[in-house]
C-alpha cells in the first residue's frame, strides 16, 4: 500500500514588520481559500483603520491587541488546498518579547517563510529566527526578501540580503535556503512569476510550497502510545494501543518492547481507522493490537524488540529558556515529554548563543530568549533519541513545578552515560 502524503506544517516568521501576515493573508486570497464572509469582514476592517485597500495582513491579526498594535502576538494558524497539496500555515510573532510564540509555532514545521524586509536588511531577529528554526530541525527555508518593489526590484539588493541569510544559516549549520525576491503586497513571485523581476527564474513561493515533501523518519519503527483503550468485541474484551507512529514501519508478527518496562509480546492486530491492515508505516495513527496482555502504559514507547532506543536518565540538550526569570544552575524543575512528566535537573549550563555574532561563549545563565547548551538529569529513565534523528523521541518541555509554567523547550543533542 502506497505511503499517506502528510500534510506540509509551514510557519512564516521574520522581523516584526516584514509582512508574515500580509504574505499569509494575500496567499489565501489568491488561491481562493477566503470564504465571501472572510473577505468582507477584512475589508470592513481595513476601512475602519483608513486602509485605502484591502490590509490582507488583519485576517490572521486577529487578537484585539494586535489589531490596536498592529503586530502579531498570538499564533495563527490556517490550513488550505493549493496545486493538490495540504498546507497547514502558521504565522509566527516577530517581535523578540513573543520569541516564545515562535518557538512553539516553528516546532514541528517542515518549512520556515523567513520574511526579510528588501529596505532593512536582516536583523538580529532574523538570525534568532533561523537559529531556532535550525535548533528545531526545520530542513528547509523559504527566504523572500519582501518588499522588494520599495527598492524598484533592484537585483543588487534581492542578491545582497540573499547572501547575508545563506551565510546566517550556515553559522549555525541551519536548513537549505529557497531565496525569493517578493512583494507580499502585490502579490509579486507569491503564485506566479512576476515580470517585475524578469532577473529571477526561481520558483514562486506556492512553487516552493508544493515541491518540498515534508521529511519522515525513516529509522527504526518508534510510535508513544498515547492512550490504551480497552473496548468489547463479541464479547471479548479488546485491549489496543494507540497512538502516532513517529519513525519506521510496523507489521504484523513483529516482536516488539514496550519501554521503559521492557516487557515484549508480538504485533497481532493494526488497526488503522476500524481498517485492519498488514502493516503501517510514519506518520499513520493506528491502534496496535499486542498478541499478549502486556503492561503498557501511556506514555510508553512500542519498538523493535531487536532495535531498542536507549533508556536514560542523562542528557545534553539545546535549550530556548522562554521565562521571564533567568536559568541557572543547578536547576529542579520537571521535564516533559509526551504525556510524561518526571523530576529533572538542569546540572551544568555549557554554553549561550551569541545571535549577533551567531557564536557560542561561555554563559552561567540564560535570559528570557535566550539559546543555551546545558546537561538534564532525569529523576526517571526516559526514552530519548537525538532530536535531528527522531523528533518525537528528541522534544521535551520544562516546567516549573512550583508555577507550572512552561519555562523552556528542549532539544536533545546527545544521550550520555548515566
Amino acid at each position: 500500500m502506497p505511503r499517506e502524503t502528510p500534510m506540509l506544517h509551514a510557519v512564516a516568521v521574520g522581523s516584526v514588520d516584514d509582512g508574515k501576515s500580509t504574505l499569509i493573508g494575500r496567499l489565501l486570497y489568491e488561491t481562493g481559500n477566503l470564504t465571501a464572509d472572510e473577505i468582507a469582514h477584512v475589508e470592513e476592517a481595513s476601512r475602519k483603520r483608513g486602509r485605502k485597500g484591502i490590509d490582507l495582513a488583519l485576517l490572521t491579526d486577529g487578537l484585539r491587541a494586535e489589531r490596536e498594535q498592529g503586530i502579531t502576538i498570538d499564533v495563527a494558524y490556517r490550513s488550505f488546498d493549493a496545486q493538490g497539496r495540504r498546507i497547514l500555515l502558521g504565522d509566527a510573532p516577530g517581535h523578540e518579547q513573543y520569541t516564545r510564540n515562535m518557538v512553539t509555532a516553528a516546532a514541528g514545521a517542515d518549512v520556515a517563510i523567513l520574511l526579510v524586509d528588501a529596505k532593512n536588511g536582516i536583523t538580529s531577529q532574523t538570525r534568532r529566527h533561523l537559529a531556532i528554526c535550525a535548533m528545531l530541525g526545520v530542513k528547509d527555508v523559504i527566504a523572500c526578501v519582501n518588499k522588494i518593489d520599495l527598492v524598484d526590484y533592484d537585483k543588487g539588493r534581492f542578491d545582497e540580503i540573499s547572501d547575508e541569510v545563506v551565510a546566517a544559516a550556515a553559522s549555525v549549520k541551519g536548513p537549505r535556503v529557497t531565496p525569493i525576491p517578493l512583494s507580499a503586497l502585490e502579490g509579486a513571485n507569491l503564485i506566479e512569476r512576476s515580470e517585475r523581476t524578469p532577473w529571477y527564474s526561481g520558483p514562486t513561493v506556492l512553487d516552493a510550497l508544493h515541491d518540498i515533501d515534508p521529511p519522515i523518519a525513516e529509522d527504526a519503527f518508534r510510535m508513544q502510545v498515547q492512550w490504551v483503550t480497552r473496548y468489547d468485541e463479541g464479547g471479548a474484551d479488546v485491549r489496543a494501543l494507540a497512538g502516532r507512529i513517529s519513525s519506521g514501519t510496523v507489521r504484523v508478527g513483529d516482536e516488539v518492547v514496550a519501554l521503559p518496562s521492557g516487557a515484549t509480546s508480538t504485533i497481532a492486530r493494526i488497526d488503522v481507522l476500524g481498517e485492519d491492515r498488514d502493516s503501517a508505516s510514519a506518520p499513520l495513527s493506528v491502534a496496535l493490537h499486542l498478541s499478549t496482555d502486556v503492561d503498557v502504559s501511556r506514555g510508553d514507547v512500542i519498538a523493535p524488540a531487536t532495535d531498542q532506543p536507549v533508556v536514560a536518565t542523562r542528557v545534553k540538550a539545546t535549550i530556548a529558556w522562554l521565562d521571564e526569570n533567568p536559568l541557572t544552575t543547578p536547576a529542579r524543575l520537571e521535564v516533559r515529554q509526551s504525556s510524561r512528566l518526571v523530576p529533572a535537573i538542569v546540572e551544568t549550563l555549557h554554553e549561550r548563543l551569541q545571535l549577533d555574532t551567531m557564536e557560542h561563549e561561555p554563559a552561567d545563565a540564560l535570559e528570557v530568549n535566550d539559546l543555551g547548551i546545558a546537561t538534564i538529569l532525569l529523576a526517571q529513565p526516559l526514552v530519548v533519541e537525538p532530536y535531528a534523528q527522531n523528533r518525537e523521541m528528541g522534544a521535551m518541555v520544562l516546567v516549573d513545578p512550583s508555577t507550572n509554567r512552561t519555562v523552556a523547550a528542549v532539544m536533545v543533542t546527545e544521550v550520555l552515560p548515566d
